[in-house]
């Protein structure tokens, strides 16, 4: 990658986190409810059977509307989960079952691992992504290798100012098939 990319990336990370770390709690609940009904009233969406939902960090879009609804509907759920100093997907079978892991992220008790072939549709954070889908995240390639082969739903969840023009893309950067926010639904590539 080019220095004028990273420096692009770095400059758009910084912004966006900050901007995100000063959500107040309330905004954050208002937020992820508008976009957890949005994600929610898309059938295609709704009627998969296995999802990978991310445990929300550092004011992230809250998950847990959409997970109760998923267990609520007996949808199998996966959750990224670190374990030997790697990342893998682990199945969670309710909320009250997390620990905090050596990362301080929450993850299942248990590690029942998956393969991302079990997946149909992936609920992906991000620092930001652009209007064509190329989502930005923290630079170290979690995602990026989670999902590497990945042929489900990959849909972004942010809120609407994480939603930039352009993003330098990298040939390993993830590129979603849809951003939700609480103001805009891209639909970047037509699987969902």
């Amino acid at each position: 990658m080019s220095d004028s990319s990273r420096l692009e990336k770095d400059k758009i990370r910084k912004k966006i986190l900050l901007k995100r770390k000063n959500l107040s709690k309330n905004t954050v609940a208002k937020l992820s409810g508008i976009i957890s009904r949005k994600v929610l009233s898309i059938i295609k969406i709704k009627s998969a059977k296995t999802y990978l939902v991310y445990l929300p960090i550092n004011n992230e879009v809250d998950t847990k509307f959409i997970i109760n609804f998923l267990i609520q509907n007996q949808k199998k759920i996966f959750v990224p989960a670190y374990i030997e100093k790697s990342w893998v997907i682990g199945r969670l079978k309710n909320l009250d079952d997390l620990k905090r892991n050596q990362l301080k992220t929450l993850q299942p008790k248990k590690i029942i691992r998956a393969d991302i072939s079990e997946i149909d549709v992936a609920f992906v954070p991000g620092i930001a992504f652009d209007k064509n889908g190329v989502r930005l995240g923290y630079g170290k390639g979690v995602y990026d290798r989670l999902l590497a082969g990945f042929s489900g739903a990959k849909i972004g969840l942010a809120y609407d100012f994480q939603i930039v023009d352009k993003i330098p893309k990298e040939n390993h950067d993830l590129l979603m098939d849809k951003v939700i926010s609480e103001k805009r639904n891209l639909a970047v590539v037509r699987k969902v």
